[in-house]
């Protein structure tokens, strides 16, 4: 309903005329790990509408209705409205991957087991949810596009942190518009953590994909999603956890002859699925240096080190090296 109430507030000429934008269902299968580490998929509806921004990014309004999240007898439902953000590091065209943001309002119906097995009264709450994660959207010709995503997916005060599966197609019209933004390019990257402070380490390879987008200035757009298998020292149950790591960031720039030797500096969330106190969303930051080093005509090596601050649900402040590599298409000299 609110999508359709959007889309009458909107002359259609004029959304044609400015930018493009696509409309459409959606339906998702989410991940949700009970008490005992038990996984148990749930399916929801919804629907978005979105607006290409220009030829970098859209944003847009989700709707997303979870009519069942229990495992048990006990009632849990969520309605979820959202801002929805996705990134396209090479343009929206063709076959388009993307990284994909969302902050909304959750509206939460969820009980509890208590005494006897008897479920606990409940009154549905207001909660900030969170999500974010990958994509590929596919332009099924000038009239219609697809979206496959995978993301993790929280409510603060709630047992929902998920990893959730999401596919849209939308009816699609109007035309885009250009930004400031320069060429881009994307590849899969492998690193691996080193503690340098606090109880978290690294137990294996961090998993992932980075971004990297040309502006008008000096420097870039960067962004890097990884899987990052963890472990927790001191720790009796629950000490190896997995992590999502959301890690945008701007890098100030030099341009040698061989490449680019950069700067990065920007903000981190890790999305903690799994049963533990680490469970939800822990927020942070990261700062290091990189560089793209050019090889013939289309290839791209980059390698760089940073250092990531991570503040745990507990309180504690866990600092790590991260060192990694990625290989990607060469970007378009400017």
């Amino acid at each position: 309903m609110l999508l359709v109430i959007a889309l009458a507030c909107v002359p259609p000429g004029r959304v044609a005329a400015q930018r493009r934008a696509r409309i459409g269902p959606t339906v998702s299968s989410i991940s949700i790990e009970d008490g005992s580490g038990s996984s148990h998929s749930f399916t929801s509806f919804g629907a978005s509408v979105a607006f290409l921004t220009g030829d970098d990014g859209e944003l847009g309004i989700g709707v997303s209705r979870y009519g069942d999240l229990s495992s048990n007898s006990c009632v849990r439902q969520m309605t979820f409205v959202g801002l929805e953000s996705n990134y396209y590091p090479v343009g929206p065209k063709g076959i388009a991957p993307y990284a994909s943001s969302a902050l909304g309002l959750a509206r939460v119906t969820d009980q509890d087991v208590g005494f006897l097995g008897i479920c606990s009264s409940a009154a549905p709450t207001s909660e900030i949810g969170l999500g974010f994660g990958l994509g590929v959207r596919l332009n099924l010709g000038p009239q219609a596009t697809a979206l496959v995503e995978g993301r993790f997916f929280q409510v603060p005060n709630s047992a929902i942190q998920a990893l959730e599966g999401r596919a849209n197609v939308s009816i699609a019209f109007g035309s885009s518009r250009k930004t400031e933004l320069l060429n881009g390019t994307l590849g899969p990257a492998v690193g691996i953590l080193t503690r340098l402070g606090g109880s978290l380490e690294g137990r294996g390879p961090t998993l992932g994909v980075r971004f990297r987008r040309d502006t008008k200035k000096a420097g870039s757009i960067g962004l890097q999603i990884d899987y990052a298998p963890l472990r927790v020292s001191n720790c009796t149950s629950n000490c190896e956890p997995a992590a999502v790591l959301f890690a945008p960031g701007y890098e100030p720039s030099l341009r040698p002859s061989w490449g680019r030797l950069y700067f990065d500096l920007g903000f981190l969330l890790a999305g903690f699925p799994s049963p533990g106190s680490d469970r939800g969303l822990a927020q942070g930051a990261h700062a290091g240096l990189g560089a793209d080093i050019l090889s013939g005509n289309s290839i791209m090596w980059n390698v760089n080190s940073r250092v990531l601050w991570l503040q745990r649900n507990t309180g504690e402040n866990v600092f790590l090296i991260q060192a990694g590599v990625s290989i990607s298409p060469r970007v378009e000299s400017r």
